[in-house]
């Protein structure tokens, strides 16, 4: 290792390695890396680490507590909701994730599953394959609910204008898909260039959603609010499961209160046959297992900007902390 003016050598421990490789970094450190970490081993693993990195292992708050030399969490990911704050607040452990790594494979992706959707691509791959129904009727129009509209013709309401929903804008106009920028739920006045976030929901043909998960966004679309939405309406997540109630999207999709949906995430992951959008069979959903994020500039990013933030932790200058009450612990 390249040895530098802070003489600490670092205990560094990687639990879930499989999702992209891991950086050398100019400190002093041992590494240990495992591939990746069933929840009953976290503990084991980390217990000595003063510095943990991780991507979809969740950090709890009984794990955090028992690691009394841990300093510091580099998430490598844009997303941090599997770490429990709190504990690390009360822990003095600082938090940096890896924004913007990969919004521009995610918001690539958004897309796909947007034409997937509106389009009935998986339905009308599998539908061709059985050659039953298309030789029978000579066509397959029943398939649709409606008929889909146009790129031209479609208005996108983004949920979520951080870089992901700048990318998703950029592409969305394009292809002259007209777009309305959401502002926050509940908000009582506009900023500049935003629309309500009613407005939005009742004006979209298509909902893209693209906001971090917090307990301001848990169960932000649910029954009620994908009852604003237009019958011809798709809705597409490649946020994080729990911004959409998983049982509402399901019984609007089986109702018919929007068209279609695709999601790329879950409430609960990796999801099992218990997830509600698979144990209920529901045509018009198209689904991806949280891949969205995956592309050669998301891992190249990734490994940059992470080797980044644990050598400026350590340095004393660390880079992309994730909430604010870090300054008053001086670092």
């Amino acid at each position: 290792m390249v040895s530098t003016l802070h003489g600490q050598t670092h205990k560094i421990v990687c639990l879930d390695a499989f999702l992209c490789p891991v950086p050398s970094f100019s400190i002093l450190y041992e590494y240990h890396e495992y591939d990746n970490t069933p929840p009953e081993l976290v503990l084991e693993r980390v217990k000595d680490a003063t510095i943990i990195i991780v991507t979809r292992v969740h950090l709890t708050s009984e794990v955090i507590s028992q690691c009394p030399n841990l300093q510091f969490i580099a998430v490598m990911a844009i997303g941090y909701n599997t770490i429990d704050i709190a504990a690390c607040r009360k822990y003095n452990v600082a938090i940096s994730n890896c924004p913007a790594s990969s919004s521009e494979a995610v918001a690539e992706h958004a897309f796909a599953l947007y034409f997937a959707a509106k389009r009935r691509i998986v339905d009308m791959h599998l539908m061709t394959l059985k050659a039953e129904e298309w030789p029978a009727k000579s066509s397959v129009f029943g398939l649709y609910p409606h008929p889909p509209l146009v790129a031209r013709h479609d208005t996108m309401g983004i949920i979520g204008y951080g870089a992901l929903g700048k990318h998703i804008e950029r592409i969305a106009k394009a292809l002259s898909i007209a777009v309305l920028i959401a502002d926050r739920k509940g908000s009582t006045t506009l900023r500049p260039g935003r629309t309500s976030f009613v407005d939005t929901l009742q004006k979209s043909t298509v909902l893209m959603i693209g906001c971090p998960l917090d307990e301001t966004s848990r169960n932000m679309i649910g029954e009620e609010e994908l009852k604003l939405m237009q019958p011809i309406a798709s809705l597409i997540n490649v946020a994080r499961g729990g911004v959409v109630n998983e049982k509402a999207l399901v019984q609007a999709l089986k109702q018919g209160t929007i068209a279609n949906a695709a999601t790329d995430v879950f409430e609960n992951e990796p999801a099992t046959s218990e997830s509600p959008y698979i144990s209920e069979a529901v045509p018009n959903l198209t689904l991806s297992p949280h891949i969205a994020w995956y592309a050669d500039s998301s891992l190249e990013n990734l490994q940059r900007i992470v080797k980044a933030n644990v050598e400026g932790f350590v340095i004393g200058k660390p880079e992309n902390l994730v909430t604010p009450w870090w300054s008053a612990m001086g670092v």
